[in-house]
């Protein structure tokens, strides 16, 4: 039988996958998917391991948000992509904090090498009017998450 924890996880799973084709296609991810994720996410973490565990969760969760707050205001990410992050971080303790970071690194620049490649053999350029093309960052932030959250 499947636990309430694991239906908050893959519901949580579902939902960044949602907001990954959403910025796919748009390049934005909606606060209210990002509440959604929060809100699944909290709700795991609380039922695997109660208001300890909730709090570990939080703090990830917070220390994510500044630093993607401060990567948006240094223009590296979009603040929808800081956003994701923090929320699905609720469902991963400070503990995995790390082994979320690295994954979502790993298939971000996976994604970039894609991106870059394609655009390079399709002959449009990387940079068009002063500015570089986008990366649809939802796409690493779901597969980290998720890679993170089945281990």
């Amino acid at each position: 039988m499947i636990e309430a924890a694991e239906v908050s996880i893959y519901l949580c799973i579902a939902l960044c996958l949602i907001a990954a084709v959403w910025d796919v296609r748009t390049r934005r991810i909606p606060n209210l998917l990002c509440a959604g994720i929060a809100a699944t996410a909290i709700g795991a973490s609380y039922l695997m391991g109660g208001f300890a565990l909730l709090g570990s969760s939080a703090l990830h969760a917070l220390l994510a948000l500044l630093g993607g707050m401060a990567l948006f205001a240094t223009g590296f990410i979009g603040a929808g992509d800081a956003k994701m992050y923090s929320s699905a971080a609720f469902a991963v303790p400070l503990g995995g904090a790390l082994q979320m970071l690295g994954w979502t690194s790993v298939a971000g620049l996976g994604l970039l090498i894609v991106m870059a490649a394609t655009r390079r053999l399709s002959g449009k350029p990387l940079r068009e009017g002063g500015k570089s093309f986008t990366v649809p960052y939802a796409v690493p932030i779901t597969i980290g998450f998720t890679v993170t959250a089945l281990m």
